[in-house]
């Protein structure tokens, strides 16, 4: 068998194609490399002074609308400094480097205040045209995904076919006494070549981000050499057919466009329609009718948020700025409206655990959610960091509500005794194990399928 493997590296190397193909593949993934991680580089090193940036807006925005409280308050008091407070951001994992354009679709960074965000609409993200932003670089798990099949297609269509074609094949039957060995070696040449430049790649990738770390090196690399041994499964598969090289070439195409395109479309029909996202238009009208209710009764709360702190009283004869007298209001509008919001959240994990369960079925889409994985930015992770954003503001608010409420003068002691939000929600390593069990699963049935049917290669 080392003898065939030998004699197939020597035809593959002799095959200008095979090295043009393997050369441009490999150039393409470098530098998907390299642009990934250094967009993942740039992220964490600009990401500790994002929040001074987006914190001094925040204050503009706060003060510009609250003249009032300038006006009756001084500026050290507890209203000027929950003002100040930090947005809170979502900690990349170490795959960021494998999908870091898709931070730029979540939310990461979430500026809390004594407002509620979700009505708050000048802590909204940056503004951007959808069209321009697509036709930019794809990260390196996207072509990773779309042009490692390409690759596996472009180097075995016609290993057999065209040797059946010409008349080789029939001269190899007589000669050997197991003609799939052949295949086989040819096979396996060409996927150590397709496997060292995928982890060549990956590992430029994820050493140029400073958190580089070797468990998401070894995940991500047991997944990607499994992803590709199904596609070269299924190349095997296609050599079995009595086609000619360009109906192989044609059907390998055709599977790769349904498993990489229609099967994530139907999956992503399917989680749908388990886990259906609730409607957008019925969730702005619940939450109008709160805030109406909530403006009808800021009075009423007020007084029952000072009934219910009897410690904590205004000097007599001083009137509350409109922006503070509503807080108890807005305090029960926010409790109102976070069910309704997060039941985005909760459907967005609900399918992406469905698509997660059944995307054994497009080896594409397990590429993406296992980079998603690696990266943190997955969506029950993002649920996670949601809940643990509210349970924060919640503490948050409870330190400073009633300080603001008593006018409160504001002091360095008070800064250092404030709450400090920490989320250490690491990468879930029982479902990266499940991705890679996924592929492992369909790359041993396919390889079994082309094993028992290995005899069919004797057929010239």
């Amino acid at each position: 068998m080392m003898q065939l493997i030998a004699i197939e590296w020597l035809r593959f190397k002799r095959n200008r194609l095979n090295l043009w193909v393997t050369g441009l593949f490999l150039l393409v993934m470098l530098a998907s490399a390299v642009w990934s991680g250094l967009a993942a580089r740039e992220f964490r090193q600009h990401s500790p002074a994002a929040p001074q940036t987006v914190n001094a807006m925040s204050n503009q925005a706060e003060m510009h609308d609250a003249p009032k409280a300038a006006d009756h308050t001084p500026k050290a008091n507890a209203f000027s400094a929950s003002a100040a407070a930090p947005p809170l951001r979502l900690p990349a994992l170490s795959g960021l480097a494998l999908s870091v354009r898709q931070l730029d679709f979540l939310s990461t960074g979430i500026k809390i205040s004594t407002r509620s965000r979700h009505t708050d609409g000048r802590n909204s993200d940056q503004l951007f045209n959808p069209m321009l932003h697509e036709l930019g670089m794809l990260d390196f798990a996207t072509v990773f995904a779309l042009l490692t099949p390409l690759m596996v297609i472009a180097l075995s269509y016609g290993l057999v076919q065209e040797d059946r074609e010409s008349g080789v094949w029939r001269l190899v039957c007589t000669q050997m006494s197991a003609p799939w060995r052949l295949v086989c070696a040819a096979l396996a040449v060409r996927y150590s070549v397709v496997v060292l430049t995928v982890f060549s790649s990956s590992l430029l990738a994820l050493c140029l981000d400073p958190a580089f770390s070797l468990e998401t090196l070894a995940y991500w690399l047991a997944f990607a050499g499994l992803y590709t041994l199904v596609w070269f499964g299924i190349a095997g598969l296609f050599l079995l057919l009595p086609f000619s090289s360009g109906a192989a070439a044609i059907g390998m195409l055709g599977v790769w466009l349904i498993l990489t395109f229609a099967g994530p479309a139907l999956l992503g029909w399917a989680a749908d329609r388990h886990a259906p996202m609730p409607s957008r238009l019925d969730s702005i009208i619940a939450i109008r009718q709160f805030q109406e209710q909530n403006n009808q009764q800021r009075q009423a709360l007020m007084a029952q948020w000072y009934s219910n702190h009897p410690d904590l009283q205004l000097p007599a004869g001083k009137e509350l700025p409109r922006e503070i007298a509503g807080l108890p209001a807005g305090l029960v509008l926010d409790q109102q409206i976070r069910p309704v919001m997060y039941r985005f959240d909760s459907a967005r994990q609900a399918q992406f655990e469905f698509l997660e369960a059944w995307s054994w079925l497009s080896p594409a889409l397990a590429a993406v959610q296992m980079a998603d994985r690696l990266a943190g930015i997955d969506a029950p992770r993002y649920a996670e960091y949601i809940q643990a954003v509210n349970h924060f503001e919640d503490q948050w608010r409870d330190y400073f509500v009633p300080k603001i409420m008593s006018d409160s003068a504001w002091s360095d002691e008070l800064s250092h005794d404030q709450p400090r939000f920490a989320f250490a929600y690491p990468a879930n390593p029982a479902a990266c194990l499940s991705l890679i069990a996924g592929q492992a699963a369909l790359a041993l049935l396919l390889l079994a399928v082309l094993f028992f049917s290995r005899r069919r290669f004797a057929k010239a």
